[in-house]
């Protein structure tokens, strides 16, 4: 029986498709060699998306990076990568440029930002505009930073302490730590007669944090099938609520109108008080300016936005569970609260019986002898060694045929990503790596030390790491200090404190209070 000739071009297309899905990724493919976490991300993703969709992704790549090593297939051309030299010194130290992922979750008033550029020319020139502010010579030195500590953590937070402490009350702690991250930033960035108020003003802190948490139950849609989201929406069918949009769209018109409330105080030629400059704002109103352009021009306003946006949004939601992750493990390890109020008693902090007058600039120690102290630059350490606030893949795409992972010929257009939460707990560089213990950081041989800093990525690392890594350990290390220079804590009441399982990450009970008790004066 002869074969028709109209079946040639049918056989032709099936052999054409049997090859590109089946013999290709199962025995051609340089990523065949690769271990696959499931045996269907050899041909599609639908392993990787289940266990997005059913927040299991971050552990579960955890436990296949280690049972199957450093490389691990988690799609057709996705790789997950658990290693420094040949991985996360390769990828984010080489600059691999960012695939659309990051744009997709977070361009804001659909616009792009130094946190979603794709090419890295692009993002090297609007970093080149701002860095000099983020560097940490910058921020300690910088009147306007210590003017933030002074009004925010001194004027609003520790005296919340105390009216709770004197009262026997418990405080949740979770919204505080938003709250006073937010505001010490906003007033840094903005100038302190623009500053927020989270702390104090709930209406503001409800607006605010309502609208940008709004989206984070239906990241799924927006990070991963933007397009989808879309097509829907315009045809009545809401993968994504109407209501995040007002939510949201209220946050990023709070962020607006502080922007131009912030170039008007700037085109007013008034003169500024050192702790009122804008900082970060100005910073970027100036360099984002043509040189001709003339006095009290305003150009690129929503990129402009977009930026001031990204930044306070990233300064108060990662040091906020950080800071709630601090308290937490003080609570249930007492002995490092010891430890650090012996630390802290040459340090020179108001103390609560100070909190009754003004607090001024002289009576806060110096920026730098906060960071110097040791026992407190490990519980930091370590808080975000365990509990990193950004604990998902972070995707880049590789620009020409690499070797990664210890497998060569990875082809160009491979979708590779490193997780904080795995290269943390890897037991080779941090035994007991689910054990939260300061001392590690405190212990460790210089070569060890050298070991670990190379594998903690709390920041990320490399041209795209956090800009704003310098100003997070400034706010962060001054909150708990002034705490546990006054008080102990204790836990009155908790949700679940285990990591959401998601890229970025706080609780997952999203409550945590606690009850704060006096400790005697220092002895200076």
């Amino acid at each position: 029986m002869e074969l028709h000739v109209s079946f040639i071009p049918l056989l032709a297309i099936l052999g054409a498709l049997i090859y590109r899905f089946l013999v290709y990724p199962l025995f051609v493919s340089p990523l065949s060699k690769i271990p696959a976490a499931h045996w269907s991300c050899r041909f599609c993703s639908i392993w990787i998306y289940w266990m997005r969709w059913t927040n299991q992704e971050n552990r579960a790549v955890y436990d296949k990076h280690m049972k199957l090593g450093a490389a691990v297939l988690l799609g057709p051309n996705l790789l997950g990568i658990n290693s420094f030299d040949d991985g996360v010194k390769k990828i984010y130290q080489g600059g691999f440029p960012k695939p659309p992922f990051y744009f997709n979750g977070f361009a804001i008033y659909n616009t792009e930002n130094i946190f979603t550029f794709e090419e890295n020319a692009a993002h090297s020139a609007r970093k080149r505009m701002i860095s000099n502010t983020f560097s940490k010579s910058f921020v300690i030195s910088s009147p306007t930073a210590r003017a933030a500590t002074r009004d925010v953590l001194f004027g609003r937070y520790l005296p919340m302490l105390r009216k709770a402490s004197s009262e026997d009350k418990p405080l949740e702690v979770l919204g505080m730590n938003y709250s006073y991250s937010m505001d010490t930033f906003v007033q840094w960035q903005f100038g302190r007669s623009l500053g927020s108020n989270l702390l104090e003003d709930l209406q503001e802190r409800k607006l605010y944090l309502d609208g940008f948490f709004a989206p984070y139950p239906f990241l799924f849609w927006m990070y991963y099938f933007p397009k989808l989201a879309n097509f829907l929406r315009r045809v009545g069918v809401y993968l994504i609520p109407k209501s995040v949009d007002a939510k949201f769209g209220a946050a990023e018109d709070w962020n607006l109108e502080k922007c131009d409330s912030a170039q008007q105080l700037l085109a007013s030629s008034e003169p500024l008080h050192s702790e009122d400059q804008p900082v970060v704002f100005q910073q970027a109103l100036q360099s984002m300016s043509e040189p001709t352009a003339t006095k009290g021009a305003y150009p690129r306003r929503m990129q402009i936005a977009s930026d001031m946006f990204a930044h306070s949004s990233a300064a108060f939601e990662t040091s906020g569970n950080t800071e709630t992750y601090v308290f937490y493990e003080m609570c249930r390890n007492p002995e490092w609260q010891k430890k650090l109020y012996e630390e802290l008693r040459g340090v020179k902090l108001p103390q609560r019986e100070d909190l009754n007058r003004k607090i001024e600039i002289d009576d806060i120690t110096e920026p730098k002898d906060i960071d110097t102290l040791p026992i407190l630059h490990a519980i930091i350490m370590e808080t975000l060694r365990l509990w990193p606030a950004v604990p998902g893949g972070q995707p880049r795409v590789v620009p020409k045929t690499t070797s990664l992972g210890g497998y060569a010929n990875i082809p160009a257009g491979t979708i590779v990503q490193s997780y904080a939460c795995v290269l943390h707990r890897t037991p080779e560089v941090f035994p007991d790596p689910f054990q939260w213990k300061p001392q590690r950081w405190l212990d460790a041989s210089p070569a060890e030390l050298a070991n670990m800093k190379r594998w903690f990525w709390a920041f990320s690392s490399g041209p795209r790491m956090c800009i704003g890594s310098n100003f997070a350990y400034y706010s962060m290390k001054y909150l708990v200090a002034a705490v546990y220079a006054n008080y102990t804590t204790s836990i009155h009441d908790q949700g679940d404190m285990d990591l959401l399982d998601s890229y970025l990450a706080g609780p997952k009970g999203h409550h945590l209070e606690l009850k704060f008790h006096r400790v005697p004066k220092h002895v200076v």
